[in-house]
């Protein structure tokens, strides 16, 4: 695939089953927020207190090459969102309670007439990822290098891949997903205060860390 910009970050007939509300809050570590050496103030912030954060090809561990550390968001637990497979291109994390993930992705082969490399990775920032199901690739591979980290590899077209791991829960994880070489936080989406991606106007960073609004 020759990934470009323009191509394919709106996602046609994406639809999630969330209350509404109209708060979008994030939560970060610093550099976004400082407590002026007294430890990490994990206190939620909004948007507007997040400064607009590079995409970049960093490692789901380290800050991108940017020199921003991925965003922490928070994901409405238990909530799902659906997109038909091959109208767009994007990761969705999905987050169910007592530690159940679910990575899945689509590609807009139906808009364009080309297939979508993906490289997905996630990795729980303590503890390990267990009964991880890679049943929802296929053309791909599913690796876990570490106890702590799985990395997934398809070529996608129409089909929905995925995969589904579960954490201890309330576990941070952090993803980081590129298409066809192309790692940016307009690909990754979730629900957060019944919205898709929280109604967040701005830059997403890639890799971004996730977190479940309960355990």
């Amino acid at each position: 695939m020759n990934a470009k910009m323009s191509r394919g970050f709106l996602l046609f007939g994406l639809a999630l089953v969330a209350p509404s509300v109209t708060a979008c809050t994030f939560r970060s570590d610093p550099p976004y927020r400082h407590d002026h050496g007294h430890g990490h103030d994990k206190s939620i912030v909004s948007p507007d207190d997040q400064p607009s954060g590079g995409g970049g090809g960093g490692s789901s561990s380290n800050p991108d090459p940017s020199g921003v550390a991925p965003m922490l968001v928070e994901v409405d637990t238990d909530q799902t969102m659906s997109a038909e497979g091959g109208q767009g291109v994007g990761v969705f994390v999905e987050y169910a309670s007592g530690g159940h993930w679910h990575l899945w992705w689509t590609c807009d082969t139906l808009q364009t007439q080309q297939s979508c490399d993906f490289v997905v990775s996630a990795v729980a920032a303590s503890g390990n990822l267990r009964n991880v199901d890679s049943s929802e690739v296929n053309r791909g591979s599913v690796t876990s290098p570490s106890a702590s980290r799985v990395d997934a590899k398809t070529t996608t077209t129409t089909e929905v891949h995925g995969i589904r791991f579960d954490t201890d829960p309330g576990e941070v994880i952090t993803v980081e997903a590129s298409v066809g070489g192309l790692t940016d936080g307009a690909f990754l989406f979730f629900v957060q205060a019944g919205k898709v991606n929280g109604g967040f106007s701005g830059k997403l960073t890639n890799p971004l860390q996730f977190q479940g609004s309960t355990p």
